[in-house]
């Protein structure tokens, strides 16, 4: 495996030696394949490198070669790595994050074979938080929004072990302390990894109980209303700055389909309003429980007493944005709490660069592990994630499309654009041939660019696409709504898919 170099952040004046490598680079004869396979990579910053061929099947056991990386710059090709965290890869992160919006907004307003009627479906917006598993520092702000103190107290009162219960700091939004329990003694640190390891758990049953919970409500029978409702929905996970994992979700009501018309979805009954679905969900989180492992021993997990449940109308912008909520959440992870993206050692611990907190939540998935003899709960390959073992985002079947049809409408599209507008005979044959037709052999060469000088290139590339897609989407807004000033508080992101 090559040696790769690590990526440097774009900067405005490079030093000598990397300006020199940069002039080195650009002036080869094979720049413009270069350039070719970073924009076909989306100027990934952590490129597959792959060395190998195509051919072509022209009928039988005839095999025809098209391509191969022996003239390609370096050897190589350059592809995409995919990661959708953005602390790891901001331009992959970019696509799918595009992707998840696609997904939500199309079950919100309609779109990728759901129908335009679905905005008029009773839908709430929902965030389900964690229980307190102790006192920690957190950014307060009062009912009109000015910062508040974070913690007051008339009285000082101090915990077992001598510390303040109180904190009368207005911390900023940036503050490193956010997170930080007030006492590490005091703050239940087997709970909370615990917690975040059956969340997921928590998280079907509590769709499980809402249809229960609507049923009581109405004075049915779950037989009857399972015969005229069904519940689809979206979700994402995020990670508060204590360590602990929460949900936003998007909840939908749609008609029940017979079995011949189960992709359809039309809106339900009137008597089914947003009113009825919030007062079953909140009935819902209130009672359900999922019960922690046997051998693990530890208390059932409940929905924390914060619970934020919104009610949506039909307006496109206000779904839109919504969207663009959860989507943006799709592509976090753990760095919010000051975590790691990768994976660790028990004997790396610790040498990890973070606080003193996420080294003792990591240290406590290490230990559950040990008692999880038989390793179902995975806490030990998720202990950089505080022992959550679930994705960040997840749907019903039902709620819309799904991300390998994006994938795939995006690949059409790409080889009918080469077939009819390409003008390089390799990527016409490339992309007339059948799938099945197209016989390719890749090795694994590294990962990363090869030297900071194309590091360099591709992140300076990537940031002027983002600005050109950014004023792309501003001439659209303005063109669309007279030239206004008035912004939505954050633009969702591009259309990725045809």
């Amino acid at each position: 495996m090559r040696e790769m170099a690590t990526r440097p952040e774009p900067v405005t004046a490079p030093s000598a030696a990397l300006l020199e490598a940069v002039v080195d680079r650009v002036s080869r004869p094979d720049f413009r394949r270069f350039e070719a396979q970073l924009r076909s990579s989306g100027y990934c910053q952590k490129p597959v490198l792959l060395a190998g061929r195509v051919e072509v099947c022209d009928g039988g056991d005839t095999r025809r070669p098209v391509w191969s990386t022996d003239g390609e710059p370096d050897q190589v090709l350059r592809k995409a790595c995919g990661n959708r965290r953005e602390a790891v890869c901001k331009p992959c992160s970019e696509r799918y994050r595009g992707d998840a919006w696609q997904l939500i907004a199309a079950g919100l307003r309609g779109g990728k074979g759901v129908p335009e009627s679905v905005a008029g479906h009773p839908t709430l917006f929902v965030s389900l938080t964690a229980p307190s598993f102790g006192a920690v520092h957190s950014l307060r702000r009062t009912k009109d929004g000015e910062p508040a103190r974070c913690r007051p107290r008339r009285a000082r009162e101090c915990c077992p072990h001598g510390i303040p219960l109180g904190c009368p700091k207005h911390h900023d939004p940036d503050d490193p302390c956010l997170g930080e329990p007030l006492c590490r003694e005091c703050f239940d640190y087997r709970g909370a990894v615990l917690w975040n390891n059956v969340m997921s758990e928590l998280w079907r049953r509590t769709m499980i109980y809402l249809p229960r919970e609507l049923a009581a409500i109405l004075g049915w029978t779950q037989r009857r209303l399972n015969e005229e409702v069904r519940v689809s929905y979206i979700k994402v996970a995020e990670y508060q700055a204590r360590g602990l994992v929460h949900v936003h979700a998007l909840i939908r009501l749609d008609r029940r389909m017979p079995a011949y018309r189960v992709d359809e979805v039309h809106a339900p009954a009137r008597r089914f309003t947003a009113e009825l679905l919030e007062q079953a969900l909140r009935a819902a989180a209130e009672n359900v429980s999922a019960p922690a492992p046997e051998e693990l021993s530890g208390s059932p997990a409940c929905w924390g007493e914060q619970l934020d449940v919104q009610r949506l109308d039909g307006n496109a912008d206000e779904r839109g944005r919504r969207a663009s909520y959860l989507a943006k959440y799709s592509t976090k992870g753990t760095e919010q709490a000051g975590g790691l993206p990768y994976r660790v050692r028990r004997d790396g611990l610790d040498r990890l660069p973070v606080r003193e907190h996420v080294r003792e939540l990591v240290g406590q998935a290490f230990h559950l592990a040990d008692e999880d003899t038989e390793g179902r709960r995975r806490l030990a390959p998720c202990a950089h994630m505080f022992g959550y073992r679930g994705h960040c985002l997840s749907k019903s079947r039902r709620w819309s499309t799904t991300f390998k049809a994006l994938r795939e409408a995006r690949e059409l599209h790409v080889r009918e654009q080469l077939a009819k507008h390409g003008t390089d005979a390799v990527q016409r044959a490339l992309a007339e041939a059948e799938p099945e037709d197209r016989i390719g052999e890749f090795s694994f060469v590294g990962l990363g660019h090869l030297t900071s000088a194309d590091a360099y290139l591709a992140a300076q590339a990537a940031a002027s696409a983002r600005e050109r897609r950014e004023a792309g989407r501003e001439a659209r807004f303005d063109h669309h709504n007279g030239g206004g000033r008035t912004r939505w508080p954050q633009t969702p992101p591009e259309v990725m898919a045809a």
